[in-house]
């Protein structure tokens, strides 16, 4: 409006007045447009003031409230847990009573720190799926910290029906001098003669420092010497981790103490209504690879027994000689006893029958000791 009324006086100037002064006026409206008024603009300001104070209690007071629960940028969100096979978020809280105490523990865990290592039982609700497996945790004051991946995406397993945790472990398998997690869980197939006799499988975490993976081919090579009814006690994983890796050789034998058997087979145990024979090797280990034990056998249709006792001797490079003086029928010879990653094999060397001993029974032949009772 300014820059119009200069432009109406001009008219009674000369040409060149006008001219210096419109070119004053256009110089003087572009300095206003930068240089906003603030005369101005504390009048739009007591203007849009008045107006709020006209709005009704009721209107203020909402957007008050909308301006408190606007998220602030700088706030925390929790922290969702994935499952690192499926990407899909789990539960932020567990089931007291799923929870498996006598196989949770409290543990110092690499970079994790004081950590609860928890054991948790598949969901046995009505409509679950009856196949689900075990899975575990790391809490951290009560809260859930990490959740371990599921061997399969599906949150089953290809072993049966979960029955149990047999043992947790924490050691060192490939050598990273991290603790990695080994777990020895219990399954039934419910299916076949063995079908309902639980059998343990041996899962392998590693520690990758802030995720554990599941190591599928060294677990699977572990299970490989693991026979489906045999006793499997955590020591034994140990002994075969150390076996598999080939650093070291073996110099410790004490994890092999037990009675083992030889294995009576699927037809024999469950489908053959004849006896079958007893074969058992009881040994004891001490200092690492001193051996005291006794050999025993029992024939199944006669039931004729003969034994080597006393065993001792000393375990050198996984074997062990022992010369014999009496099988029980007057028989002798040497005992050479091989210690394999996961089964004994007793071999009988230079068998001599007693002269007396007419229908020749005796310790003899070769023992396969796979299963420890």
């Amino acid at each position: 409006m300014y820059c119009m009324k200069k432009k109406r006086v001009m008219g009674t100037l000369g040409i060149a007045a006008a001219l210096m002064l419109l070119a004053g006026c256009e110089e003087r409206d572009i300095q206003n447009q930068e240089e906003p008024d603030v005369a101005s603009q504390s009048q739009q300001n007591v203007e849009e003031q008045d107006l709020l104070g006209e709005l009704p209690l009721e209107q203020t007071e909402q957007q008050e409230q909308m301006e408190e629960s606007e998220p602030q940028e700088q706030s925390e969100k929790p922290e969702q847990i994935l499952d690192e096979v499926s990407g899909v978020q789990v539960q932020d809280e567990l089931n007291a009573d799923r929870i498996i105490q006598e196989q949770s523990f409290q543990v110092e865990l690499n970079d994790w720190g004081e950590v609860k290592f928890v054991s948790y039982k598949p969901d046995y609700a009505e409509g679950a799926d009856p196949y689900e497996d075990v899975s575990f945790y790391l809490l951290k004051d009560e809260k859930i910290l990490y959740q371990f991946p599921y061997i399969r995406e599906d949150q089953t397993s290809d072993y049966g029906m979960y029955y149990d945790v047999k043992f947790v472990m924490f050691t060192d398998t490939n050598g990273d001098e991290k603790e990695d997690v080994v777990i020895g869980a219990e399954y039934m197939t419910g299916a076949g003669p063995q079908g309902a006799i639980p059998h343990t499988v041996v899962r392998i975490y590693e520690d990758c420092g802030d995720y554990f993976t599941y190591n599928e081919e060294l677990s699977d090579e572990i299970n490989g010497y693991l026979p489906w009814e045999s006793n499997v006690l955590a020591k034994d994983i140990k002994r075969l981790l150390q076996l598999t890796s080939g650093n070291e050789p073996l110099t410790d034998y004490e994890s092999y103490t037990g009675k083992w058997c030889v294995g009576t087979g699927y037809v024999a145990a469950y489908e053959d209504p004849m006896p079958t024979s007893r074969n058992e090797l009881t040994c004891s280990i001490s200092n690492g690879n001193e051996f005291s034990g006794s050999l025993f056998t029992e024939q199944g249709i006669t039931e004729r027994i003969a034994s080597v006792e006393d065993i001792v001797g000393t375990i050198q490079n996984g074997e062990l000689f022992f010369e014999y003086t009496d099988d029980g029928w007057g028989g002798t010879g040497t005992l050479h006893i091989v210690f394999l990653p996961n089964q004994i094999n007793v071999e009988v060397l230079d068998h001599q029958i007693a002269e007396e001993n007419a229908i020749g029974y005796g310790i003899s032949g070769s023992y396969e000791m796979t299963i420890r009772e």
